[in-house]
């Protein structure tokens, strides 16, 4: 079987898609090529000779129509794509290889998505989010497959796509978190966060949480990685933090490789998600809640829908009220208070982790989803 994973937006080694995806089912003996904006070498995973010429392009439109002649070179068994603006080249690919099984792999909930989009305008924003939904309709009806991360956007899908959908949420690969574990290097910070970093990721309300444990007299220390809404976002964050009095205790970074991550979170003590109730976090599941876990973190994190199933009150973590600075100040006192109680919170998670909420179980489905579209089955 031979499969042909395909993305104009993500970068190669994508954590969902290369090291998720990619790499697990190669290790299995499926022949896998990877068409991506960015030339790389892999043991694994081939490479498209297409892929620096697609990186090089700047016309999102120029980039597909490469994408679609890479992806015809392949003639493989099994095409999954990554983007909702590469539907009109699934379609394209129903149409030249109808031997072919065509899967859309659907990240997020992409209509959300689009009414928090900084660098959409604001006018704009409902009708992207129409457009979009409208797309994933014709995408749930014509492709062979739909993938999603979360039973939220699955749900979404089955009205269209029946039965023809698969949940391959976003879990860590244990393997990838167990050096940085094993290391047991001396903590840096009391809370730990990477990921995106804006309002609507909850950072102003950890803000003021940590302004009002300062005048109660805990000045815990925080370690913030990630990406924000460009420029403006970051200076935003910068002057939260300076307004607040918290510059002491706050430590802000650009973006880590993911390489990076595992030594990034065992930097920390407790792993926060603060994610705030906007449509789109009503439905997604926050990866780095699990990827705290499989680092031994217990998790202080929103209660939210997508959330709450995972964390197991005082078990694993906590939750709190996801727009109240008080009850995450709560909670963070909570955790710092009982030390031998936030270490076996965060043991209880890496148990889970290890048994349940990995990646490598899901490559098994993900096999057998493939086996059953496959055109010798």
């Amino acid at each position: 079987m031979k499969v042909c994973h395909i993305t104009t937006v993500h970068p190669a080694k994508d954590t969902r898609i290369f090291y998720r995806m990619c790499q697990a089912v190669a290790k299995h003996d499926v022949s896998v090529t990877l068409v991506a904006p960015d030339a790389f070498v892999d043991s694994l995973v081939q490479a498209s000779q297409w892929n620096e010429r697609i990186g090089k392009t700047t016309s999102r439109v120029r980039r597909t129509m490469l994408a679609l002649r890479a992806s015809l070179e392949e003639k493989a068994d099994i095409y999954h794509f990554h983007d909702p603006e590469l539907i009109p080249l699934g379609l394209a690919l129903k149409a030249f290889r109808r031997r072919s099984a065509v899967v859309y792999d659907v990240h997020e909930d992409y209509p959300s998505q689009m009414l928090v989009k900084y660098w959409i305008p604001k006018p704009l924003r409902r009708s992207a989010a129409w457009s979009i939904q409208a797309f994933n309709g014709v995408g749930g009806w014509c492709f062979d497959g739909i993938v999603t991360a979360d039973p939220f956007v699955q749900k979404d899908f089955q009205w269209c796509a029946g039965n023809k959908t698969l949940l391959f949420y976003n879990f860590p690969s244990p393997k990838l978190f167990e050096e940085a574990f094993l290391a047991d290097r001396p903590k840096e910070f009391d809370l730990i966060y990477v990921g995106g970093m804006s309002e609507r990721s909850g950072m102003f309300v950890l803000f003021d949480a940590l302004k009002l444990l300062k005048q109660q007299g805990l000045q815990p220390t925080v370690g913030l990685a990630g990406y924000t809404d460009g420029e403006r976002g970051w200076q935003s964050l910068k002057q939260g933090i300076q307004d607040r009095g918290l510059s002491e205790q706050v430590t802000l970074k650009r973006r880590i490789p993911f390489s990076e991550v595992p030594s990034w979170i065992c930097r920390g003590r407790i792993g926060l998600v603060g994610l705030q109730p906007i449509p789109k976090f009503m439905k997604n599941i926050p990866t780095k809640m699990f990827e705290y876990w499989a680092c031994g973190l217990p998790v202080i994190a929103s209660d939210l829908p997508p959330i709450r199933p995972f964390v197991h009150e005082e078990k694993n973590g906590l939750l709190f009220n996801a727009m109240e600075p008080r009850d995450l100040a709560r909670a963070i006192s909570q955790c710092l208070g009982n030390p031998s109680v936030c270490q076996q919170m965060g043991l209880y998670g890496r148990e889970l982790v290890q048994a349940r909420w990995n990646n490598d179980q899901q490559v098994e489905q993900l096999l057998h989803f493939y086996r059953k579209l496959a055109p010798c089955g």
